[in-house]
């Protein structure tokens, strides 16, 4: 959204929605005890202020690049000029929603901090100095990047043409809570304000909220939340999407791997889906510090049954090693989810052992073997199909480890390749109809199976006929989204012009060879 999307008291720009105002807002009385509503000027903000105006621990980092910065100057530019016909034009930006911890000791910002922040980048280009009671800190690498480039693009910007009063001009509608479940009653309804929202902005602050206990306590653990959090979001793109990578985990891989169960009810996932999953639907954790275990490979006693010289049945244990790995954690994908830590946990371990397949250097040879297979022929595979596998692979990596991995993945791109011969055009009810259109919903094989061979042999079951038709026979390799498919196999198995017989080139000698 433009920086001028938000009524302009001055003027009705390019970017304005609203009738043109001449003054903002009157002035409103308080609507309740713990609701105050007023019109302020940016300068009263932060001078008149009872409590230092800070940031909570769940907002999201400041986000505007530097055309937002220079929509700015330019709207003020504007204003400034127009305010020399009428003096007494001011310039409204918005509601600011702020919450009164009198226990914190500050007045946080729940909505209105990525244009308070730029205003103060601002007022110190301008005066040499913050507001006063200005207690806007940032720790994500994120905000100093963004903080740092709009100072420097302030730096060097044509301010001169701007009012000498323009920060005493600027003012706001200015709604204080004092209630904590309040102050997030109007956070859950921020996306429709200043930069939306994604679902997981969200889902991090209920989180965080989330977590109770002895204060000096809460603090350090929504510290090291919070930063699993950030390191999560600055995961190196996979799929190729934006720059924050919590959406693709929780869209993609969390919600799906859970949720696309049976074969009548399978559908996309939408933004209220992605709440209920992993906020209303999680559970209430016994301590702050502990989370509650379920079954898994990492969380089971016995490894085999032995019966003794004398007869007597002995239970051989699992060799135990506790590890801080986050994608070794004792967790399952499709078990039930602690509010609080247990939830920053689970993203971690998933966001770990998606970066340690695809991303992470010294792995075994099975995950190199994996990740060769991926970049040379399934990158090149459609959207929908290249999430199915991705899904699928994660789920399975969940079940068994690299067991088998490479066989796995074989014939699955083996199944999703015949999906990407049969049809000119992928579209994104693909994956939906393989898993609702077969005997079984293969993510449900995966998760319900005691060993990798029930997973591959159900692959197996079921072989494709396409690539034994004319029709694929026809596709030249490299012309078309086909062609170009249909030659990356061949590249791959080192064959040429032919698809027939292809399952017949998954051999353990060829499976030796890539793993060699």
């Amino acid at each position: 959204m433009p920086f001028s999307a938000y009524p302009s008291a001055h003027s009705a720009t390019f970017f304005d929605r609203e009738e043109r105002r001449t003054n903002p807002p009157p002035a409103k009385t308080p609507m309740t005890a713990s609701v105050e509503v007023s019109v302020q000027r940016f300068t009263a903000l932060f001078e008149n202020a009872t409590l230092p105006l800070a940031i909570d621990s769940y907002q999201r980092p400041f986000v505007w690049e530097t055309n937002k910065i220079a929509q700015l100057v330019t709207d003020l530019r504007d204003y400034s000029r127009e305010r020399q016909e009428n003096p007494s034009l001011e310039y409204y930006m918005g509601t600011v929603l702020l919450h009164r911890n009198r226990k914190e000791g500050r007045l946080f910002v729940i909505d209105g901090q990525q244009r308070l922040t730029a205003l103060s980048v601002l007022h110190h280009v301008l005066r040499g100095e913050l507001p006063p009671h200005h207690a806007l800190r940032y720790g994500s690498f994120q905000s100093v990047t963004h903080i740092q480039r709009a100072q420097a693009y302030l730096a060097d910007a044509d301010l001169n043409a701007l009012v000498r009063d323009v920060f005493e001009r600027i003012c706001f509608t200015v709604i204080v809570v004092a209630s904590e479940d309040l102050a997030f009653t109007f956070f859950d309804t921020q996306n429709h304000r200043g930069v939306p929202l994604n679902a997981t902005d969200l889902l991090k602050a209920y989180h965080l909220r989330a977590i109770p206990g002895e204060h000096s306590r809460t603090e350090r653990l929504q510290e090291d939340c919070a930063g699993r959090w950030e390191r999560l979001q600055r995961t190196p793109p996979i799929l190729g999407h934006g720059a924050d990578f919590a959406p693709t985990l929780f869209h993609e891989f969390l919600w799906r791997a859970r949720r696309w169960t049976g074969q009548k009810l399978i559908a996309h996932e939408s933004y209220e889906d992605i709440l209920q999953e992993f906020q209303e639907d999680t559970l209430p954790p016994e301590t702050p510090e502990q989370v509650p275990l379920y079954p898994t490979r990492y969380n089971c006693l016995g490894a085999a049954l032995a019966v003794t010289p004398q007869g007597e049945l002995r239970l051989l244990p699992h060799s135990l090693a506790l590890t801080t790995h986050p994608a070794e954690l004792p967790f399952a994908l499709r078990q039930p989810i602690s509010k609080g830590l247990g939830f920053f946990l689970y993203a971690d371990k998933y966001t770990r052992m998606l970066t340690q397949l695809l991303k992470e250097e010294d792995h075994p040879a099975e995950v190199q073997a994996f990740r060769k297979l991926y970049e040379a022929v399934i990158a090149h595979l459609s959207l929908y199909l290249r999430e199915l596998f991705l899904l699928a692979s994660v789920m399975y990596v969940d079940q068994f480890g690299y067991r088998q991995l490479l066989h796995f993945a074989l014939w699955l791109e083996h199944v999703l390749g015949a999906i990407r011969f049969e049809k000119r055009a992928i579209f994104a009810q693909a994956p939906l109809i393989y898993l609702r259109d077969n005997p079984l919903n293969l993510l449900d094989v995966i998760a319900s199976a005691f060993r990798p061979e029930q997973v591959i042999d159900y692959l197996k079951a079921d072989p494709p006929t396409i690539y034994e038709r004319e029709e694929v026979e026809d596709i030249n390799p490299g012309e078309g989204v086909r062609g170009r498919y249909k030659e990356r196999v061949l590249e791959y198995y080192g064959r040429q012009g032919s698809l027939k017989g292809k399952a017949t080139w998954i051999t353990e000698d060829f499976i030796r060879e890539q793993l060699s």
